[in-house]
């Protein structure tokens, strides 16, 4: 069994959109696709098209004309809407510093959409995307402890902690339906901001099962 991670952006920009994230599937042509969405949302994905991403339109389309399964493995376990409202206030505190992590914030930050919007997945599923990532990380570090605010270091850790905790349900979901059920060739998408962690993580996870997945993660020549 073979997954290939298919790193990505939910919301589509330039060449970062749903009809290129299609064209990867048809050159990788997965027998199942997995996808970084609690199922609990399914029918507001795909059957009452209340909700649509860039993964979730290239998705559709792919597996209803190649008649495949694709399997939602994000935990159900959803933050209040307060989460998200906290961490983008603790982002725009970040943003508006007048010293070198605010600038280096807003630099990375712009820098890492034009590569997004001109490069598209070509850059999302590169190691200096990586890069780019774990500098806006670390002027967000930096900016939080200039800023010395309790209120701020808990919401960042509570953000990391949960992706840390959804990122090891996901893997452990994908595990426990590949235990199961029988597929050669898989994609898995997720965003961009998990591929590092992910990277490390398989290992250990294939280490610790008794299953061994071939993973894979996509690159561009």
């Amino acid at each position: 069994m073979k997954i290939t991670v298919i790193c990505t952006r939910h919301q589509e920009i330039g060449n970062c959109n749903s009809y290129e994230l299609y064209k990867i599937f048809e050159s990788l042509r997965p027998d199942l696709i997995f996808e970084e969405i609690p199922p609990s949302y399914f029918d507001k994905y795909y059957t009452d098209m209340e909700l649509k991403s860039l993964e979730t339109t290239a998705i559709h389309s792919y597996s209803n004309s190649n008649n495949i399964k694709h399997i939602l493995v994000d935990s159900d376990d959803i933050p209040p809407e307060s989460f998200f409202n906290n961490y983008y206030s603790l982002l725009r505190r970040i943003e508006g510093m007048t010293d070198v992590n605010g600038f280096n914030y807003r630099n990375f930050i712009d820098n890492n959409r034009i590569l997004i919007a001109t490069q598209g997945f070509f850059y999302l599923n590169s190691d200096y995307s990586i890069r780019v990532n774990d500098e806006i990380c670390d002027a967000i570090e930096k900016g939080l402890g200039k800023i010395c605010n309790d209120e701020l270091n808990q919401t960042n850790q509570l953000w990391k902690d949960t992706n840390d905790r959804r990122e090891n349900e996901m893997l452990n979901n994908i595990y426990e339906y590949s235990k199961i059920h029988k597929y050669d060739n898989a994609i898995f998408t997720i965003g961009i901001g998990h591929r590092k962690s992910l990277m490390n993580k398989v290992i250990s996870f294939n280490e610790k099962s008794s299953i061994d997945i071939n993973w894979a993660f996509l690159t561009f020549n």
